[in-house]
């Protein structure tokens, strides 16, 4: 048996591209929202991924086949643009048309079209067919020409005066090249460097990587011309090159053979994509070189991606709480029961009722939860049921608040009434923006600080140490939830506006969650010196930046896999439980 090393380098810069993700965002959000006129559909292709295109059909977002007339509901603008002819046409129809164009495809049509109206003929590097260039071309009236290189230059008419411009995902180098053979030909010769800055900076990631590893994997449409961009820039460079569409396609033996791969992936090819790709190989290498290794990442694979490990945290939280009570429950088993198979029953049941989107946020989970749909759902009831029937063994007040705490959990993800949604334009209470953290954290301070608190009873003094532990549990659900959405953020996954991730983007989503921290520290040390709990909030300190210093050691380490992340931040719960063991028993 081989025990080679194998090792893996991903791109910084692969994965989607904002116009990609704005474009598909877009289409999720009209997908998501009542108000927007049934059905919705795009005009061609929304973007070069056919993985992605079966995503959005899903969700009831299909493209118009061609030559096709929408009699109504709502068209999409494809990222890549429309001819100038179509898009009239579209806008004088019946449907409502939301515009997905990228904001550098419409930058190069409006400099193609003001520079027309100046007298300047326009020569477009491109590839002749692709939609973005049909659309640019357009706009350049009958002096418009496409060139695919400096060669094609010498066989255009004489022009008295002509612009350059790039296809947006042009190779920047070719570009320049062609752009000054065009200034050497022409007396008149206007150059607008129109190549999008991310296209430049992956494929000059893409030539460094390729120079420095044994061998090159390209993910993305056979179709996506930028993608096809970065496997000619890579074989170029003479490094052995593969270019695929899915993991499926991997050539195992030809890519196993060499001990570093570089990884890199076209502008419309999701996060999701790659960490199959990367699963696969790490895998198939891990079989052959070490079993038993593979073996444990399966299993743990399992137990995130089922929720036994966040509901497990729950349980262990809820531990770590009960004891800054002055007065313990006798129960205290059943209430970490009652939260282990809350927590494991929402989550399941949340997945179960976003199953389709879930391969745009969590694609490794939603492979899972296909594969097992019918025993997790039965789970899922399984557990909702045994955490009611549990909580009744505490008093009427936890079995009220954990039944009351289901129906809202069903509540939460239920369609509203049609007049009332697509009055408030939601579709669900789900949809509410940032809602996702703060509901999150109130089930997570109600199981771990309040439950606990009713069971046991006790004097004034009891509450005030119950109102501590419900904020701690409250804030560390809220960390864990912000962490783990904005660590989807910057990993090109599409999260949604219920995430206050997703509302406010990564940099002040990591202020958000550094100012939870501070704040957490601020609550103990208040409870610490005011003698509101037990002294074990002071050993609890030491916890307080678990969760933001996780994070920060994530995004330095650039892994794009789910579970890794999920396990440690996770951890931390795990973590106060044997804090509690030690300290507070």
């Amino acid at each position: 048996m081989s025990t080679r090393s194998f090792r893996i380098i991903t791109a910084r810069t692969a994965g989607f591209c904002m116009g990609v993700r704005r474009a598909v965002g877009m289409a999720l959000g009209a997908a998501d929202e009542p108000g927007h006129p049934r059905p919705i559909r795009t005009h061609g292709p929304l973007i070069h991924n056919r993985q992605v295109l079966q995503v959005l059909e899903r969700r009831d977002v299909r493209t118009l086949a061609d030559g096709e007339r929408p009699e109504g509901g709502t068209v999409l603008v494809r990222a890549h643009g429309l001819a100038r002819e179509e898009r009239e046409a579209l806008d004088a129809g019946p449907c409502a048309v939301l515009d997905a164009t990228c904001p550098h495809v419409h930058r190069l049509q409006r400099i193609v079209q003001e520079q027309a109206a100046r007298g300047y003929a326009c020569i477009v590097v491109g590839d002749a067919g692709h939609a973005e260039v049909t659309g640019v071309l357009s706009y350049a009236g009958p002096a418009g020409y496409i060139v695919s290189g400096p060669d094609d230059v010498d066989a255009l008419p004489p022009l008295d005066k002509v612009i350059v411009v790039a296809q947006t995902t042009q190779d920047e180098d070719l570009f320049r090249r062609t752009a000054a053979r065009a200034q050497e030909r022409f007396a008149e010769c206007v150059t607008f460097d129109t190549v999008c800055r991310s296209t430049e900076r992956r494929q000059t990631e893409a030539r460094e990587l390729a120079g420095r590893v044994d061998a090159m994997v390209v993910v993305g449409g056979y179709h996506s011309a930028n993608t096809r961009r970065l496997a000619d820039i890579s074989r170029a460079t003479g490094t052995p090159t593969f270019h695929v569409e899915t993991e499926r396609e991997l050539d195992l033996e030809a890519v196993l053979q060499y001990g570093t791969v570089g990884l890199t992936a076209g502008a419309s090819t999701p996060n999701w994509m790659l960490r199959r790709v990367v699963r696969r190989l790490e895998d198939e290498h891990l079989r052959r070189t070490a079993l038993l290794r593979c073996l444990m990442r399966t299993f743990a694979r399992g137990l995130v991606n089922s929720n036994l490990f966040a509901a497990g945290g729950t349980a262990a939280l809820t531990y770590a709480c009960a004891l800054l009570l002055p007065v313990r429950p006798v129960q205290l088993g059943v209430c970490m029961a009652v939260s282990f198979f809350f927590v494991l029953s929402q989550h399941l049941l949340n997945q179960h009722g976003r199953r389709e989107s879930l391969y745009l946020s969590e694609p490794d989970r939603a492979d899972f939860f296909m594969a097992n749909e019918g025993p997790l759902f039965a789970l899922a009831v399984a557990s909702s049921l045994l955490a009611i029937f549990l909580a009744s063994f505490l008093g009427w007040w936890p079995f009220g608040l954990v039944a009351a705490g289901t129906a809202g959990g069903l509540a939460y993800r239920w369609p509203l009434p049609r007049v009332l949604g697509e009055r408030l334009r939601l579709r669900s209470l789900e949809h509410v923006p940032g809602s996702k953290e703060l509901f999150v954290g109130l089930a997570w301070g109600t199981l771990a600080g309040l439950v606990p608190a009713l069971a046991a009873g006790g004097g004034p003094g009891q509450w005030a140490a119950a109102a501590v532990a419900f904020a701690i549990a409250f804030l560390l659900a809220y960390q864990r939830s912000l962490a783990l959405d904005l660590r989807d953020v910057e990993g090109d996954q599409l999260v949604g506006r219920e995430t206050l991730a997703g509302i406010l983007g990564g940099r002040a989503a990591r202020r958000v969650l550094w100012a939870l921290a501070v704040l957490l520290g601020v609550v103990l040390a208040l409870a610490c010196l005011a003698g509101w709990t037990t002294g074990f909030c002071l050993p609890l300190l030491f916890c307080v930046p678990y969760v933001p210093a996780t994070y920060v050691m994530l995004r330095r380490w650039h892994r794009r896999e789910a579970e890794p992340a999920e396990i440690l931040v996770d951890a931390g719960f795990y973590l106060l439980g044997a804090v509690g063991l030690v300290f507070g028993a």
